[in-house]
């Protein structure tokens, strides 16, 4: 006969050899025998706490020969082919592989029939919630009234996957995890019923490290057995798991307490050289760092597991650190947990976390109370400190009132600004500070002292032409075309406009890197851009020349006064909108702006505008942020 794994061999045959889950087989056994019994029922909680095995004990429990009953007989027909899984009236179905909306079709038209021997038809759809929307919502109405011979039972692990219209048509039970006492004392049953030789420190760490898994225990013990010679050991069941081991643990905790971070680098070295995972080394410091936590506030106190149990090992760590320092220690250790789930040095972030812990233990735990001495030297130290600076302040006035020290006030929010001179704007001057390469000569002038030279002049006319021959940068030169030239110095160039929008656009990373890029090509030099806003001088016209006068807004009567007869009546509706009175802003024609016009970027969109016109339609767009 073939080998039976032990979690197999060993799976409850009835609600009394349930392990844990007192609260779920006492509700279910009491329905049962109450004649209560649901059609739907959700089991859930963490693996192999017992959901599919309370299932199976349900379908025997409904189908015996000698049930309903809440004790099963495992004898008769109908349980002994449930127990070897060849009953056709218990429908085992694996959700994950059969999780389409076909299969739950086909389980929809098989419920209809009779059960074959037994009272009860059951499916057990073990984790249900790898099922697909649309499968969920085809079991819904069978879910909600099934044929009276019909029980569902449900089996997730990840309940908040499984819809909450599925979950509302089910009885639900919550499988908790198993503690370790209960673990150990069925291994111990297991073990004395099946012959095997194990000590109870190796039964006690395989139910340690189950993780409130009986199905695990039981596996892992299987595992245990099948390499143990005579008996299973402690020290064997820490290889087989891969666990660090209680020596090398103990071996961090004190180099870590005596700030030793030559020792703990070493013991880390030692640890990770026998092939030891870093994420087990740094879990098994967390535990133990707690059980001392806990140990030192509490004791042992009843319904609290630790990781140790051995009390003179408790004693002994629990007396290595003060209260103060589990906090940042498990702080740090969490951390590196975290960062282990992604980095690939994992070396790296144990030895970091630990070195962090060695400077922690030294800088963040609060200090003893100084004592009279120590509390004296420091009194003396602070009035040296206070009599040096005394004498420095004292020498400084006197310097100040003699004239040998002049100082200038500084210049605040709150400071009245000199008035500007006449014909000219406040001036706001963006600088660079705060780029890369530091501040610049010139960044601080203010507007009028930027000197344009010829060479200046030129640069600007180069700098516009060949931004124009540049297809892909039409963007940039019709922004900075908006702009007057400014000055230049000998590292800065200056651009000033009357749209702060448009100042704002230029000063951005994008545009500064393309108009610095071009500037340094065409000078030879590297050249920072200096952005001003403000009103922009007009040019010294010609003599004789006339001043040209901006243009009248005139009103919509005026303009449909102005329109042929023909014409008159397409506008007719826009001013009975907008009304007669309403401003109209002329608009240049094509005649006006020929030296001006620009290719249009696509078809249907109309005439080009000029900048001057661009110019204020993006300075009336502009919204200035609120002052904080």
């Amino acid at each position: 006969m073939a080998y039976v794994a032990l979690y197999r061999k060993w799976r409850p045959k009835g609600f009394s050899e349930l392990v844990g889950q007192e609260h779920v087989s006492r509700t279910i056994s009491q329905a049962i025998a109450s004649g209560r019994v649901g059609h739907a029922y959700l089991f859930s909680g963490p693996r192999g706490t017992g959901k599919t095995s309370t299932a199976k004990i349900l379908a025997k429990a409904l189908n015996c020969e000698k049930g309903p009953t809440a004790e099963p007989c495992n004898t008769c027909e109908s349980c002994r082919r449930i127990n070897d899984g060849s009953s056709m009236d218990v429908m085992e179905i694996d959700a994950a592989s059969n999780r389409g909306i076909d299969e739950i079709r086909e389980l929809r038209e098989t419920v209809k029939f009779a059960p074959t021997m037994g009272r009860y038809k059951v499916y057990i759809i073990d984790e249900v919630h790898m099922l697909t929307s649309e499968a969920f919502n085809a079991l819904l109405k069978t879910l909600e009234e099934p044929p009276p011979q019909v029980v569902f039972v449900l089996a997730t692990t990840e309940l908040q996957k499984v819809p909450a219209t599925i979950q509302s048509r089910c009885q639900r039970y919550d499988f908790k995890r198993i503690s370790a006492k209960d673990i150990e004392a069925r291994l111990r049953e297991v073990v004395d019923a099946s012959g095997i030789a194990a000590d109870d420190e190796a039964l006690a760490l395989v139910a340690r490290e189950a993780d409130g898994g009986l199905r695990d225990a039981l596996s892992t013990l299987d595992q245990c057995v099948s390499l143990a010679e005579e008996r299973v050991t402690e020290e064997l069941v820490r290889e087989i798991l891969g666990l660090v081991g209680r020596e090398s643990v103990l071996r961090i905790l004190r180099a870590l307490a005596e700030k030793d971070a030559k020792e703990v680098l070493a013991a880390v070295g030692d640890i990770l050289a026998e092939g030891k995972d870093a994420k087990q080394l740094v879990t098994e410091l967390v535990a133990e760092l707690r059980a001392a936590m806990v140990y030192q506030a509490a004791g042992q106190p009843e319904g609290v597991e630790l990781y140790e149990t051995d009390e003179v090992v408790l004693k002994e760590t629990a007396s290595l650190f003060p209260s103060e320092s589990f906090l940042p220690m498990l702080r740090a250790l969490h951390d590196a947990l975290a960062e282990l789930r992604w980095t690939t040095e994992p070396r790296i972030a144990v030895e970091t976390a630990l070195l962090v812990i060695c400077r922690l233990s030294s800088e963040e735990i609060p200090p003893a109370q100084p004592t009279g001495a120590t509390m004296q030297r420091d009194s003396k130290d602070a009035g040296e400190k206070f009599r040096t600076l005394s004498a420095r302040l004292e020498a400084l006035e006197k310097k100040i009132a003699s004239g040998a020290v002049s100082v200038s006030p500084p210049t605040s929010a709150g400071t009245a600004r000199q008035p500007a001179a006449r014909g000219t704007a406040p001036t706001r001057i963006r600088t660079t500070a705060g780029r890369p390469g530091g501040p610049v000569s010139g960044a601080g002038l203010s507007a009028g002292q930027w000197e344009k030279t010829k060479e200046g002049e030129e640069l600007w006319r180069r700098l516009l032409d060949g931004l124009g021959a540049d297809q892909e940068q039409k963007a940039v030169r019709a922004c900075v075309a908006s702009g007057v030239f400014g000055g230049m110095t000998d590292q800065c160039f200056c651009i000033r406009f009357t749209s702060a929008f448009l100042a704002n656009r230029l000063e951005k990373d994008d545009y500064r890197n393309i108009l610095e890029g071009y500037l340094e090509r065409l000078s030879g030099r590297t050249l920072r851009l200096i952005v001003e806003t403000g009103e922009i001088s007009e040019p010294p016209r010609k003599p004789g020349a006339k001043r040209k006068e901006p243009a009248r807004e005139k009103t919509a009567r005026e303009v449909v006064a102005a329109l042929p007869p023909e014409d008159r009546e397409a506008v007719a509706q826009v001013v009975e909108i907008f009304g007669a009175e309403a401003k109209v802003l002329p608009v240049a024609t094509a005649g006006e702006n020929k030296k001006e016009e620009r290719p249009s970027t696509s078809e249907g969109e109309g005439p080009p505008i000029t900048d001057e016109d661009f110019a204020r339609l993006t300075d009336e767009m502009y919204i200035p942020p609120e002052e904080p």
